[in-house]
């Protein structure tokens, strides 16, 4: 008897173990997904052909002058077309994934054109993944005072 609850043992272990394995593979890719995402989103933040790929239909941008929709954030980068010129980088990039949904938090260090001071800003974004893309459904931002 304790020679097959052994073998049962073991097949338990294997059994666990290929259930295991994919689950964290399907996270790393979920996980590389969303950060290739943010950086593209980084890199193209003030091209509104570029960003309307990444924002799902539903996103909402909490902003310190309230909420802004999708339709509301493209329309202001068409009538703002140098708004977020510049360099920048992230100085820290965490994305979590739960399931179909993966939290981005961060912070980004801008280096505006034209001699304008540096800053920061923390921010986190929700993601969604929907029909196989992952698309941005939340955002806020949230400036950080400059270090003293």
């Amino acid at each position: 008897m304790g020679r097959y609850r052994n073998i049962w043992s073991v097949h338990a272990v294997i059994v666990l173990l290929a259930c295991v394995a994919p689950v964290h593979a399907d996270e790393r890719n979920a996980e590389q997904a969303v950060r290739a995402l943010e950086q593209r989103w980084l890199a193209n933040e003030g091209r509104p052909e570029v960003v309307a790929t990444i924002l799902a239909d539903d996103f909402v941008h909490v902003l310190p002058v309230g909420f802004v929709t999708k339709p509301q954030h493209l329309a202001y980068l068409q009538q703002h077309p140098g708004a977020f010129s510049g360099d920048k980088r992230f100085r820290e990039l965490h994305i979590r994934v739960y399931g179909v949904t993966a939290i981005a938090t961060g912070i980004v260090s801008s280096e505006p054109a034209e001699g304008g001071k540096p800053r920061e800003s923390a921010f986190t974004d929700v993601f969604v993944r929907r029909s196989g893309q992952w698309l941005a459904v939340n955002a806020q931002e949230l400036a950080l005072a400059p270090a003293r």
